[in-house]
């Protein structure tokens, strides 16, 4: 009886252990589940955070005003070579441009290339209302000596960004300008990181290149360049001046504008004829031309006032190949690696 008694007593502790036990289990268990919740809780609340950064409604300020811009466009319809190339430095491929055959004579040497799916939404002139409707666009870009006076009806088909290139006198210069709208448009595709980065990396590529134009003997050497063609068999040039967006570009490698004018250009360049490049005839001349525009291989090589001049007698005319001198940071670089190529 007494041994059973104690039976007894040992059973009765045991199971006071074991329910103690289990106990502690259930607090602990009671504590990971709260953990957990919170964890989760806290993973819906980043998931939550970083769906409204995707959609958070931003402003952004343009020529004709600011406009306001919901999301992730992912439909983007461009109306000017520019900021198709804007869009490009971005890894975006925009859904129209104007003229897409133009785009791709001046942009033949950027990379990437437009999509062959991108469609043509008409001539930068006079884009094809009926055509960008089409495509349903969540953004388009425009310019606004072309297209100011269709701004209305370009903001009724979606959100429409209108940016000036050539600032009045007084304001930006072009390169300026050329950067806060590429900022500008990396902002209103929710890229403001990568946009960032790409003029980082171009600004380290001008120090790079002006130091090896340092080391060459070149830094300060001057140099005109020019955009040229045939009219009726006469050569015509864009002289640019330190206004514009070529010019500042070489300004930061170390070269200098010998063309200058008295008269404030607000476009970047003075318009002549051969006498113009007279007035210059000891530096260099860096020239672009269309493809199929023979104005310095055949035109220029048979015009007496030309061969006489000291650059051209010098053999230090050199060709950019085509670039486009209005464009955006792909261009930049294109052309200080071209000038390079061709100085050191």
């Amino acid at each position: 009886m007494k041994q059973m008694k104690w039976t007894g007593l040992i059973l009765a502790a045991m199971m006071v252990f074991l329910a103690a036990c289990g106990g502690g289990n259930n607090a602990g268990n009671s504590g990971n589940n709260k953990q957990e919740s919170e964890q989760a809780s806290s993973n819906a609340n980043a998931s939550t955070n970083t769906a409204a950064d995707d959609t958070a409604e931003r402003t952004i300020k343009h020529a004709l005003g600011e406009t306001k811009i919901s999301g992730t466009p992912k439909k983007v319809v461009v109306l000017e070579w520019t900021y198709a190339e804007d869009l490009i430095a971005l890894g975006v491929q925009p859904a129209g441009v104007a003229d897409v055959k133009g785009y791709g004579e001046w942009y033949g040497a950027i990379d990437p290339k437009l999509d062959a799916a991108v469609v043509d939404v008409g001539t930068r002139q006079e884009p094809s209302i009926e055509t960008i409707t089409s495509l349903d666009p969540d953004l388009i870009i425009g310019v606004s000596f072309r297209h100011e006076a269709i701004y209305d009806q370009l903001s009724a088909i979606a959100p429409t960004l209108i940016f000036n290139p050539y600032p009045e006198e007084g304001g930006l210069d072009q390169y300026s300008e050329m950067e806060q709208t590429f900022s500008a448009i990396a902002d209103a595709l929710g890229k403001k990181a990568e946009g960032e980065k790409v003029l980082a990396d171009l600004h380290s590529y001008y120090d790079e290149s002006k130091a090896k134009l340092a080391s060459a003997g070149k830094e300060g050497q001057e140099v005109v360049f020019t955009q040229a063609w045939t009219n009726e068999g006469v050569a015509t040039f864009r002289l640019f001046t330190d206004n514009s967006m070529a010019m500042a570009i070489l300004a930061k490698i170390g070269l200098k504008n010998a063309h200058q004018d008295s008269t404030f250009q607000q476009y970047g360049y003075s318009e002549t004829d051969i006498e113009g490049l007279t007035k210059t005839p000891d530096a260099s001349v860096l020239y672009t031309t269309s493809a199929t525009d023979t104005v310095f291989s055949e035109l220029l090589p048979k015009n007496e006032v030309y061969k006489n001049l000291n650059f051209a007698k010098e053999n230090r005319v050199y060709d950019m190949k085509g670039i486009w001198p209005f464009g955006g940071p792909l261009s930049a670089k294109l052309l200080v690696e071209r000038t390079l190529e061709a100085l050191s």
